[in-house]
């Protein structure tokens, strides 16, 4: 056994030896044959070209390939002829490293049957022309095969490392830039048929099949463990379904390219599973991932694509994909759908032969059910078309209680209760946020048994009952019932345009209102005449994502305007209660316009129009008014007096007619704001009375006890007076009563400056009750004794009388003259 174990490792060490020397002889005879194998490889290079080749320097390594010897190339460079112009190497490497058979380098033949490129470009250019600088690979003429001047290389491994691999076709505008970073590849190849198997990471940087319509897979990480076949007899180019990886997701890719025709046709199928739609979307070009970008979902979904197309020019693909999802959150311009249950299909060839376009294009989404802004819907069918400007067209349905509105939140501006609702609604409309295309929207929403509160007005109604409908751009509201504490109303209304004018200009919708009631207490509605609550988000809203339409609904009612046309049997503000009340009135963003308001009040009517600037606490308003045959006292009383101290409702009696013109301004809590009134009072009192006046019975005091002044009664009064905050200015007005003759003029203090003068005629009227030429009662009226008073204001804010004229503080012998 030692003997032959001596004989085996002699023989083994001198097999070393042996294999030793010959690697130094190899190397050495290389290296001494190195001019002669540069020229033989670049000879074999050039045998099918028709360009120029230049390799810089040549080296050698027995180690990296053994047995086989590897021979490097540096700097390799493949020109065409038209270099210069287009500047665009087909081959500009650093390195590429050859594989050669041993045996051959005896016969002084290089063998290649593995390469390497590393380090640099590989460039397929051709121009607008047609001119391609890829003529350099159809190689030279046929009978140098025949002549035995060179033989092909069996290349049956290619490795890249680091090359920039592009194909740039600027006349059928193509552009495939692929940086490899890796890529080792093994070439079988048998009689019928070349099979080519590759393991590779590549960045791509355009995968445009027409650049006018941008790039698939733009910048995304490929790694592509493939392996394809090559039928040398079909030309047709295989890819068996196998996984790929994009971006790090697995991909199942399967596929064709038949380059046995022309243009050569191609199809290509992608399966992705439980990918996200912004991703899938990424991989698409961008006048397709454009249009998915205004909806997004947040869970992943499964995807198919096919494309399907040639290799020609402008030729864009046909592109089918599928998906389906269950549970998922949609997130799209309209808001977010929760609970989305869908499959979903885009086409870009709707209608065949007439091109793969955006105008030809498609999103159908199929048997939908979700959940928008709290309720739920269902729809069949909806279908986004003309990806160019999209339209989207649905049916939707739903069915839902009136509390799921309550979703967008507690500062939403109505907050439901209870009741039901039903929608069965055609949709048609953009897709894009900034699109301007009209939308429309048809079909019926009713409303049963409804209860909510109007938050930015603090009302509650209940008992509400509405049917909404959509007539294509205008809502229709009908047969609206609804009711307060002590109110209903019976409405229908119009909304022209609404759909246009919801996101883009609120402040241009207008809301016309037919409204009629049995009874309405104004005293439940006191919140318009203050300004509109503006809630704080809550917590929950800040959570929240709404949905767009909600978020705008309370702009739209902040903003929006409202016409009125109002019937009203009875209506009660405070102490004021009227009759057949007809009022055209309008409601805007900050003013409360009335028009044409008639209402029967107080035995009389009333006509009259005006505008209230809403400013919050205090609030402006203007009043034109006309008063017919009113019983003054009842108006007093319904007025609480107008704000008088001395003079009630209880002191008068009497039918007045008036013209009024004031402006002021009214608190937000209904209530008139103190000496804040400008204006006239043109008014006239028929059959009028003053009963238990407290400044006739100090008038009284004077020399008229018997004269009875607790109850006086004149067939007319008329007077203009201007009033002017605190005080009410009375030009000189005759009274002529039944019991006493009064000269007036002055100023009445509202809150303290009262200073009237009254010059008061000591003859009875009752003498001259018989006389019926008013002229000759004129000139008895101030026969005899006058005597001259004031009406002033004490400290203590109580009206005094006292004699005297003007500004005089005693009375004297002037404060009584004879006529």
């Amino acid at each position: 056994m030692r003997k032959w174990l001596r004989i085996i490792l002699i023989t083994g060490g001198i097999l070393v030896a042996l294999l030793v020397l010959l690697f130094l002889g190899m190397t050495w005879y290389i290296h001494a044959n190195k001019a002669t194998f540069l020229k033989q490889i670049t000879s074999q290079l050039n045998d099918r070209l028709n360009g120029t080749i230049t390799i810089a320097d040549m080296e050698s390594s027995l180690l990296k390939s053994f047995p086989n010897v590897s021979i490097g190339l540096k700097k390799v460079v493949l020109q065409d002829s038209l270099w210069q112009q287009h500047h665009h190497a087909l081959m500009d490497v650093d390195y590429i490293f050859v594989r050669v058979n041993t045996p051959s380098l005896l016969r002084k033949h290089v063998d290649v049957n593995e390469i390497t490129l590393q380090d640099g470009s590989i460039y397929l250019y051709t121009d607008t022309s047609g001119y391609s600088n890829t003529y350099v690979l159809q190689g030279k003429s046929a009978e140098k095969k025949k002549n035995g001047g060179s033989k092909d290389a069996n290349v049956s491994r290619l490795t890249f490392r680091n090359i920039n691999f592009v194909i740039d076709n600027r006349q059928k505008f193509k552009l495939f830039n692929l940086d490899i970073q890796k890529l080792d590849g093994k070439l079988n190849t048998g009689d019928s048929s070349i099979q080519f198997t590759m393991m590779s990471d590549i960045l791509s940087k355009s995968f445009a099949f027409n650049t006018n319509k941008g790039s698939y897979l733009k910048d995304k990480k490929l790694q592509l463990n493939i392996s394809v076949i090559f039928n040398k007899h079909t030309k047709i180019l295989t890819i068996p379904q196998q996984e790929i990886r994009i971006d790090n997701h697995p991909v199942l890719i399967t596929g064709q390219f038949g380059f046995g025709e022309k243009p050569p046709p191609f199809q290509l199928k992608i399966n992705a599973n439980q990918v996200l739609l912004k991703d899938a979307a990424s991989w698409l070009s961008p006048n397709i991932s454009t249009k998915l970008s205004s909806i997004s979902l947040t869970k992943p979904l499964d995807a198919e694509a096919n494309l399907d197309g040639h290799m020609k020019y402008r030729d864009t693909p046909k592109v089918l994909i599928t998906w389906k999802t269950t549970n998922n959150v949609l997130v799209s311009t309209m808001g977010e759908w929760t609970n989305c249950n869908f499959t979903g299909r885009f086409n870009n060839e709707v209608l065949p032969g007439h091109g793969h376009n955006d105008e030809n294009s498609a999103v159908n989404i199929f048997q939908l059910s979700a959940t928008l802004a709290g309720i739920p819907l269902k729809a069949d069918t909806i279908r986004v078309v003309n990806l160019k400007q999209p339209l989207l067209h649905g049916h939707f349905r739903s069915a839902f209680p009136l509390t799921n509105l309550n979703s967008a939140g507690e500062d939403a501006p109505l907050q439901f209760k209870s009741g039901n609702a039903n929608a069965d609604l055609f949709y048609t409309g953009p897709v894009l946020q900034d699109d301007k295309t009209p939308s429309s929207l048809q079909g019926v929403v009713e409303v049963q048994q409804g209860a909510f509160a109007y938050v930015p007005r603090n009302l509650a109604f209940h008992n509400a009952n509405a049917t909404l409908r959509f007539t294509g751009q205008d809502l229709l509201l009908e047969n609206i019932r609804v009711q307060t504490d002590k109110s209903s109303l019976q409405m229908d209304g119009m909304v022209k345009n609404l759909l246009n004018l919801y996101f883009t200009t609120p402040e241009k919708i207008e809301l016309t209102w037919n409204i009629r009631s049995q009874l309405v207490d104004l005293n439940e509605f006191k919140s318009f005449l203050g300004q509109r609550q503006k809630a704080k988000p809550s917590k929950s809203r800040q959570k929240a994502k709404m949905s767009r339409v909600s978020q705008q609904l309370d702009v739209v009612l902040a903003s929006s305007n409202v016409k009125m046309q109002v019937l009203l049997d009875k209506v009660i503000y405070q102490r004021f209660t009227a009759q057949n009340v007809k009022a055209a009135m309008e409601l805007t963003n900050e003013d409360i316009l009335l028009k044409q308001i008639a209402l029967q009040h107080a035995g009389g009517n009333i006509q009259l129009g005006g505008l209230m600037h809403q400013q919050g606490n205090n609030n402006n308003f203007t009043m034109n008014a006309t008063v017919n045959n009113v019983h003054i006292s009842q108006l007093f009383y319904a007025f609480n007096n107008f704000g008088l101290s001395s003079l009630k409702s209880d002191n008068l009696k009497g039918n007045v007619s008036a013209k009024v013109n004031l402006k002021g301004n009214i608190l937000d809590n209904g209530s008139l704001a103190k000496n804040s009134l400008y204006g006239t009072v043109n008014f006239n009192l028929k059959n009028g009375a003053l009963i238990n006046f407290g400044p006739l019975a100090d008038i009284g005091n004077f020399a008229f006890r018997k004269r009875h002044l607790d109850s006086i009664t004149f067939e007319t009064l008329s007077n203009t007076f201007q009033v002017q905050g605190n005080k009410v200015l009375i030009p000189p007005m005759q009274i002529a009563s039944s019991a006493i003759n009064i000269d007036v003029n002055g100023v009445y203090g509202i809150d303290g400056g009262t200073n009237i003068n009254l010059d008061i005629p000591l003859r009875n009227p009752a003498k001259d009750s018989a006389i019926t030429d008013r002229e000759e009662k004129r000139k008895r009226r101030r026969k005899g004794i006058v005597i001259h008073l004031r009406a002033v204001s004490e400290k203590d804010g109580k009206v005094k009388i006292k004699l005297g004229k003007g500004d005089s503080e005693k009375g004297s012998a002037a404060d009584i003259d004879a006529e």
